[in-house]
């Protein structure tokens, strides 16, 4: 057991400041009270502290793409592949690379694994806990989303191999295409006409997404490929996440009406691709005065993982409010891969993953003093 006493302590639960303990016991929240007494318990006094949930980096491509080793350490595409829906991210992560600890060091206690955006289908994303005694330990779900990308990336990446997809309309074809055949192979699966001889491991992994179980995460940064985005997801009537989103602000009326959730990418990046011309720092405080439900992220390795608070300040300087950016890396990203019931807020019966600061955490010269993943101290100074 591992009682934490006298902090100040963001739930982030209905918006509650407390002052007051944390009792820890295997791994998971006891209670969050003022004056909690546990006798023979490991006690640390936190002197006012400024306590909050663990940190959620929730599209990354943390362990796929290793640190200072070139191409043989980036195992995030398939390049020569168009879908790949039927591998997970979980296969390529090198747990060992030396950027999950620096994530542990600046209160990252979750991140969202994706592979990258050569293929118009990726593969299953996973969450995993920055610390453990194993990357099987360490899983919370093997399959959160299943990526894909209908911008610029799937088409520059096939000029060289001079075929399909070489333009928005063949991304969106092939998507289009995965989607209706595994929709028929359904059908069919479902009426026992499916067989060794015509078995799709594929089709397969698409069945999830038509059932709503998960979602496609939807890397769309121009407004003609959040539109396309939306019209997949009403065609098929799936539910969708869009990632990087960099001209959001401009179809929000049509993406309140379909109620998708947003992945704001790295905004620490220049803006000199055709991709990102238009982005702007304020769109998180626009899209979250609209009450859309939104995360942000590193995108890492575009931005360093341990920059995704300082991310947080940034959008606050250009217009988010502090609340909606403490959630925007807690509460909302949880919330957005139905992890809820695990991460994301400061609850009893949560799990004890804890970030701890010597100050405001949305201001720069806050540093973390203290990292918590299932109740273990995994970082201090």
């Amino acid at each position: 057991m591992l009682l934490l006493k006298n902090g100040k302590i963001f739930t982030l639960n209905n918006n509650k400041i407390l002052y007051g303990d944390i009792l820890v016991d295997k791994g998971k929240i006891l209670a969050i009270d003022s004056n909690i007494t546990s006798p023979g318990t490991k006690t640390i006094n936190l002197h006012q502290s400024i306590v909050m949930p663990g940190l959620i980096d929730c599209s990354t491509s943390l362990g796929l793409i290793e640190s200072a080793s070139g191409l043989p350490g980036d195992d995030s595409n398939e390049k020569y592949e168009n879908v790949i829906s039927d591998l997970k991210s979980i296969n390529g992560i090198n747990y060992t690379d030396e950027y999950f600890k620096q994530a542990v060091s600046s209160g990252i206690t979750t991140v969202v694994v994706n592979s990258g955006n050569t293929n118009v289908i990726g593969s299953q994303s996973c969450a995993v806990k920055t610390w453990g005694k194993s990357l099987h330990d360490s899983m919370i779900s093997e399959s959160t989303d299943i990526c894909c990308t209908i911008g610029d990336a799937p088409k520059k990446w096939n000029q060289d191999k001079q075929e399909s997809p070489l333009s928005r309309m063949g991304i969106i074809n092939i998507l289009r295409e995965n989607l209706y055949n595994s929709r028929v192979y359904l059908e069919n699966k479902n009426e026992g006409k499916i067989s060794m001889d015509n078995f799709s491991r594929k089709y397969e992994s698409l069945i999830p997404v038509l059932g709503k179980k998960i979602p496609l995460k939807i890397t769309a940064n121009r407004v003609q490929d959040i539109l396309n985005a939306i019209e997949i997801k009403k065609e098929f009537n799936i539910d969708i996440i869009l990632d990087g989103a960099a001209e959001s602000y401009m179809v929000i009326d049509e993406i309140i009406s379909n109620n998708i959730p947003i992945i704001l990418g790295t905004c620490l990046t220049d803006n000199s691709s055709i991709e990102l011309c238009n982005r702007r720092l304020d769109t998180a405080g626009i899209l979250t005065e609209r009450n859309i439900l939104t995360s942000i992220s590193t995108n890492h390795p575009h931005t360093v993982i341990g920059m995704l608070i300082i991310t947080a300040c940034l959008l606050v300087k250009e217009g988010m409010s502090y609340e909606h950016a403490l959630k925007s890396v807690t509460v909302n990203p949880a919330s957005t891969f139905g992890l809820s019931d695990r991460i994301g807020s400061l609850e009893p019966g949560k799990d004890a993953d804890l970030a701890i600061f010597d100050g405001d955490p949305l201001k720069s010269m806050t540093k973390n003093i203290m990292t918590i993943v299932d109740g273990n101290i995994v970082h201090s100074v």
